[in-house]
């Protein structure tokens, strides 16, 4: 025995874009968020807003000016069922917002901020909520301060900053004395001897050290030791590491690596880690 599929009639007719408006705003994401659990909760909070308003001298004296006889002159404030709204000129928000008292400000933020669907948002997206929503004085100051002082964001987000640049690692040296780091320590204690500092110069192939001491760190102590117990005894390096301190900036020693063909290089500013065999 067979069924017989029964005929259905089409009916096509051409209608004008204008009219096709409810099918195109089923397209259309929404404008405004949808309404997830921190805003219930948030909203539950001002839930009698205008009771909570009169609540703060400074609002309740507000709401009495814009309800006396001599109304206030300011167009952007308004009382509704008995709570004062501010107008919102951001045409992504609503138009009316209301003003939140100084008493709520911080249950509002943190319903915001650190409910369990709020996920702990940065700055910028916290802010952004809160202001298509509501509105105090301040409210660009206290949210900023109330996310960078929030205890579980400082624990567990990144520090954000730019990515590390690319390392540029030395070149594998060839001889021994072909490269050299040079630091000064101190100042020390006056020695018998009147010295107090004490100059390092570390090979980087061979790790051989010379140290001496010295009883200033001034230029010609410093170039003094460089000429004769390295240059004289073991050849001129290429390339001579230090830090950045004001004897390695000195001409005198310019002079000298100029003289003797060193590549004289200098650490990073804060960063020793440069010179870190030395």
């Amino acid at each position: 025995m067979g069924f017989k599929t029964p005929r259905i009639r089409h009916n096509y007719f051409i209608q004008k874009w204008k009219k096709h408006q409810d099918a195109d705003s089923l397209s259309r994401s929404p404008i405004e968020d949808g309404t997830t659990s921190e805003e219930i909760g948030a909203l539950s909070t001002i839930l009698n807003v205008g009771q909570e308003q009169h609540k703060d001298s400074e609002l309740s004296t507000t709401i009495q000016s814009c309800q006396g006889s001599k109304k206030s002159n300011r167009s952007d404030l308004q009382v509704i069922d008995g709570a004062l709204y501010k107008r919102n000129f951001d045409p992504l928000g609503k138009r009316w917002l209301p003003v939140i008292p100084k008493h709520l400000l911080l249950d509002i933020v943190r319903h915001f901020h650190d409910a369990p669907a709020a996920g702990h948002l940065g700055f910028i997206k916290t802010y952004n909520r809160l202001r298509k929503r509501f509105y105090w004085s301040g409210l660009y100051r206290s949210v900023r301060n109330y996310v960078m002082h929030c205890k579980e964001c400082q624990r567990r987000k990144p520090i954000p900053q730019k990515p590390p640049g690319h390392l540029i690692p030395m070149p594998v040296v060839e001889a021994p004395f072909h490269r050299v780091g040079v630091d000064l320590l101190g100042r020390f204690p006056k020695s018998l001897g009147g010295n107090k500092w004490i100059i390092v110069c570390t090979d980087y192939l061979t790790r051989y050290t010379i140290t001496k001491s010295l009883p200033s760190d001034d230029a010609p102590e410093v170039s003094k030791f460089m000429v004769e117990e390295i240059f004289l005894k073991h050849g001129a390096p290429r390339t001579i590491i230090t830090d950045r301190g004001q004897v390695f900036h000195s001409k005198l020693i310019f002079e000298i690596n100029r003289l003797s063909n060193v590549d004289h290089r200098m650490t990073t500013a804060y960063h020793p880690q440069t010179n870190g065999l030395t």
